[in-house]
C-alpha cells in the first residue's frame, strides 16, 4: 500500500523546509511525495528541488500559478499511491501522521480516515487531544461535515482511498476550496473514521485575515454551501436542511464580524456596504437562531448586536477592550 502526498506551494521560502522534513521522516515509509511549485517567485522553487536530491521518494511538479486548486489538481492527475493525503507547504506534520491515518482505514475499514491538528499561533496552540476515535457512516459523517463542529472542510488533516477522487477535482480560482470539494468525498465513501489526536500542525500567521483585511472572495464560501444545498435538493435528500441553514448563519456572523473586527484593528472603514447586507440578513428569524443550539456563541453575540442595527456591531468592536481581546486571540499581541 502507498500513500500519495500532495504539497502545494507557493511563496513559502520560510516554511517549506520544514514541511518537507515532517513529511519525508514519516514513520510510515511507502510514500509518494508530490510537490508543487504553483508559479513562485521567491526561492522556494529551488529549495525543493535541492530538498528533492535527499530522498528519492520526492516528485517535482513546476507549473505556472494557478492557485489551490490548481496544485492540488495537478498532483492528483499523477499521484499513483492507492491513498492520498495532502499538506499545505507551510505547515507541517508529526512523525507518525499517516501511519497512524493508514491504520485507521484498515481497522475500521474507511474510505476516509481523519485525525485532529493543533492551530498554531505565535503566542498559544489550540487543541483537543482525548484520543478517541468515533466511526461514522457516509449520512454521519456528512451530518457532521455540515454542522462543523467535530468534522471540517479541511483537505489536509484526512486520508482519502484514491478511487474517491476518480470523478472530483478542486474548483480552480475558489477560495474554500475545501467546501466546495470534501463533502462530495464524504457522499462518495461509505465510512469515515476519526481519531481525535492532534497529528497536523495548522500553521496561523499573526493576525491572518483580520490583519489583511475582509476580501468579498469570502462570498466563495457562501457560494459553496449554496452548491451544497443544491446538490442535496438534487438527490432530494432533507436530511441535513437544519445542519445547513445554522452553517450558513454562522459562515455569514463569522464574516460580519471579520470586516468590522478587522476595520477596528486596522482603523478603517471598509466594505461598509457588505456588512449592512450581511448583518440585515442576519437579523432575519434572528430570535429563531438565538434559539439554535448549532449556532455558535460567536454567531448569538453577533445576532444580538445585529438587533438595532449594525452601528452597534461597529461601535462594539471598536471597543478598546473588545479590541484588545481580539488582538491577543490572534497573536498580534
Amino acid at each position: 500500500m502507498k500513500i500519495s502526498v500532495i504539497i502545494a506551494a507557493y511563496n513559502i521560502e520560510n516554511y517549506i523546509i520544514k514541511c518537507l522534513e515532517s513529511i519525508i521522516s514519516q514513520t510510515f515509509k511507502e510514500l509518494e511525495i508530490i510537490v508543487v511549485n504553483d508559479g513562485s517567485t521567491d526561492n522556494t522553487l529551488h529549495l525543493i528541488k535541492n530538498f528533492s536530491k535527499l530522498d528519492d521518494r520526492i516528485v517535482v511538479i513546476d507549473k505556472p500559478n494557478g492557485g489551490l486548486s490548481s496544485a492540488r489538481n495537478a498532483g492528483l492527475e499523477i499521484a499513483t499511491g492507492d491513498y492520498i493525503g495532502f499538506v499545505d507547504g507551510d505547515d507541517y506534520i508529526k512523525e507518525e501522521m499517516y501511519e497512524k491515518l493508514h491504520q485507521l482505514c484498515k481497522k475500521t475499514q474507511s474510505e476516509i480516515a481523519v485525525c485532529g491538528y493543533i492551530r498554531q499561533y505565535s503566542n498559544r496552540e489550540v487543541f483537543s487531544n482525548s484520543k478517541n476515535v468515533i466511526q461514522y457512516s457516509s449520512q454521519e459523517a456528512l451530518r457532521e461535515l455540515i454542522s462543523s463542529r467535530v468534522l471540517h472542510d479541511y483537505a489536509w488533516n484526512k486520508l482519502y482511498k484514491k478511487e474517491l477522487f476518480e470523478n472530483i477535482r478542486y474548483p480552480i480560482g475558489k477560495m474554500y476550496e475545501d467546501v466546495f470539494t470534501t463533502y462530495k468525498l464524504f457522499f462518495n465513501s461509505n465510512k469515515v473514521a476519526y481519531i481525535d489526536e492532534p497529528l497536523y500542525y495548522y500553521i496561523q500567521r499573526d493576525g491572518s485575515i483580520l490583519r489583511k483585511g475582509f476580501s468579498e472572495k469570502q462570498f466563495d464560501q457562501l457560494e459553496a454551501l449554496e452548491e451544497l444545498k443544491s446538490f442535496l435538493t438534487e438527490k432530494k435528500i432533507t436530511i441535513y436542511d437544519e445542519e445547513l441553514e445554522s452553517r450558513i448563519v454562522n459562515v455569514k456572523c463569522r464574516m460580519l464580524f471579520d470586516i468590522t473586527a478587522g476595520n477596528a484593528i486596522n482603523k478603517s472603514s471598509l466594505h461598509h456596504t457588505t456588512a449592512k447586507a450581511l448583518a440585515k440578513s442576519i437579523f432575519k428569524r434572528s430570535f429563531h437562531h438565538l434559539l439554535n443550539h448549532k449556532i455558535s456563541l460567536l454567531s448569538k453575540s453577533i445576532i444580538l448586536l445585529t438587533l438595532p442595527g449594525y452601528w452597534l456591531v461597529r461601535i462594539t468592536m471598536g471597543l478598546h477592550p473588545v479590541k484588545t481581546l481580539i488582538e491577543r486571540r490572534v497573536g498580534l499581541k
